[in-house]
């Protein structure tokens, strides 16, 4: 997995075009996209092929990006996006990349990136036993996990 900050700046070094699908966006946001969400990622469910892209989108101030450590897969490289900052990560591994922002993981402020095929009901059976992880983040999860699992 690689961070690049933007990918204006990729094409700069690169001096090519992006050959692969544009980034998908994920906005962090103080108030979600449904009636009473607040403090959510927008989407909160991403699927990206292995090799794609997301970026993430600081669109109100006091949000990061962090892996949920516990819950991360093994072997993966570390994902941390410092607070108010845009980046754009790419995923090289399938699998199931949880993330939160660190203060309002509590509130429910949790998404799923799913790379490439992944086993859904395995990832759900670890969430629900995750130690440490507050019942909101928990609770999203498991949603998350059944709509990805059925789409």
């Amino acid at each position: 997995m690689m961070i690049r900050t933007t990918l204006a700046a990729l094409l700069m070094m690169t001096g090519t075009a992006a050959a692969a699908d544009p980034a998908v966006t994920v906005r962090e946001l103080n108030r979600g996209p449904a009636a009473g969400d607040t403090f959510a990622y927008d989407p909160a469910l991403v699927r990206v092929p292995v090799g794609g892209s997301v970026r993430f989108e600081p669109t109100d101030k006091g949000h990061n990006v962090a892996a949920i450590q516990s819950l991360w897969p093994a072997g993966a490289p570390p994902l941390t996006v410092p607070f108010n900052s845009e980046a754009t990560v790419t995923f090289e591994r399938p699998g199931v990349y949880p993330v939160q922002c660190t203060p309002h993981t509590g509130l429910g402020m949790v998404a799923l990136i799913v790379v490439g095929d992944a086993d859904m009901t395995e990832f759900a059976a670890k969430a629900a036993s995750a130690p440490g992880l507050a019942p909101r983040a928990r609770a999203k999860l498991g949603v998350l996990a059944g709509a990805a699992g059925q789409s």
